[in-house]
């Protein structure tokens, strides 16, 4: 398969509601996500490549559905980002401190499996807020067990505009009783600075950005991504942006970073997007030991420690024509957030070799692998 780069540039506020109903008789707003989802990407780019192409999607929808998909992340200034590990917990006098899986000294607690470790901090304090989007070189130092301090080069996630909209009645041009609803969409074009002191000024408390798409196909597909450049819509209302191809290189784990994994005894697995697994929050690439080799490596782990957010739902639309179920709504599965953090030990084999899985998905479904969910960076504990 060819791998190329794609980046998307969004003039207008994309939307990207959550899984709660809205429409007609189900709700009057619409709640959007802080996020795009792969899957709405990954949708968005291969209905792109068939208009494109100007193909009859039921006889291609086969080969639309082996492209892969990878991303989206902001770029800004050159830089590329990436979620916020959940592993991290900012103190407000100390900076940034790591949470790690550490023995129960005394007491107890329910647990979901046993060997599992309850993943924390040393002490008892509220944690400050995070940047929710770290520059890839600053992320790697922490993975790789550096310390780091948050500056201005730290993003936060994107802000939300909210819409109002209102039916009309077309004989009186009146406003319909009851038909007021109102939708939320993410603004893309730019992303606050971390840096609160430079609110004062507009132009330098925003960082201009572009969305980074990494792309596998083969065959017409790959020829057409290659020369994309168009307009076309992204995520929910049809707001339009522009795909186009780009020379940037393929992403992959900095030297600091595997010279780590080679030595390493534990490593930690860090979600750069959200990902689905066929047991909740569990790889089913963990047996009832929870121990297993992820998908792609000859290397065997076991697990420690979990640091991830509550999960969120994850649904969709499905326009192809396979009956009973489609075309429909896709079922609701559970989500693990992006930027959650698994805790290892190594049990047999070289972690080197994960060095080589950065940006690699550990899904456990091959479609929700092509879609993008569950890209992994690996790192030391």
């Amino acid at each position: 398969m060819t791998t190329m780069m794609l980046e998307i540039t969004c003039r207008d506020p994309v939307v990207s509601r959550d899984g709660r109903p809205f429409g007609v008789n189900q709700g009057n707003r619409m709640r959007g996500l802080d996020w795009l989802l792969p899957s709405v990407v990954a949708g968005a780019l291969r209905t792109t490549l068939g208009k494109v192409a100007n193909r009859d999607f039921q006889a291609i929808a086969d080969e639309l559905l082996g492209v892969e998909v990878a991303g989206p992340f902001p770029v800004a200034e050159g830089r590329l980002y990436l979620p916020a590990p959940e592993d991290c917990v900012v103190h407000l006098k100390r900076g940034p401190l790591r949470a790690e899986p550490r023995p129960l000294d005394r007491g107890g607690c329910d647990w979901p499996l046993a060997g599992l470790q309850p993943v924390g901090v040393p002490e008892d304090f509220k944690p400050e807020k995070t940047p929710d989007w770290w520059p890839e070189k600053r992320l790697a130092e922490w993975l790789a067990d550096g310390e780091i301090r948050f500056d201005r080069t730290f993003l936060l996630a994107p802000e939300k505009v909210e819409r109002t909209h209102v039916k009309l009645n077309p004989g009186t041009g009146a406003a319909e009783e009851g038909a007021l609803f109102t939708t939320s969409a993410l603004a893309l074009s730019d992303l606050p600075r971390y840096d609160a002191r430079a609110r004062e000024n507009h132009s330098s408390c925003f960082a201009p950005i572009k969305l980074a798409v990494r792309v596998r196909a083969q065959g017409w597909c790959a020829e057409t991504a290659a020369k994309l450049d168009t307009l076309y819509a992204l995520g929910g209302e049809r707001r339009l942006v522009h795909w186009r191809a780009t020379d940037n290189g393929a992403w992959s784990s900095p030297q600091a970073i595997r010279t780590k994994l080679a030595a390493a005894e534990r490593v930690r697995m860090m979600l750069a997007t959200p990902a689905l697994f066929g047991e909740g929050w569990k790889p089913r690439w963990l047996n009832g030991e929870l121990i297993g080799k992820p998908p792609g490596a000859n290397v065997t782990l076991q697990l420690i420690g979990v640091s991830i957010r509550r999960w969120r739902a994850v649904s969709g639309w499905s326009l192809l024509n396979q009956p009973p179920d489609y075309p429909g709504p896709k079922p609701v599965r559970r989500m693990v957030p992006a930027g959650g953090v698994y805790f290892f030990e190594v049990r047999d084999g070289n972690a080197a070799e994960l060095g080589e899985r950065w940006f690699e998905s550990v899904s456990d479904d091959e479609q929700d692998r092509r879609d993008g969910f569950g890209l992994a960076l690996w790192g030391i504990w």
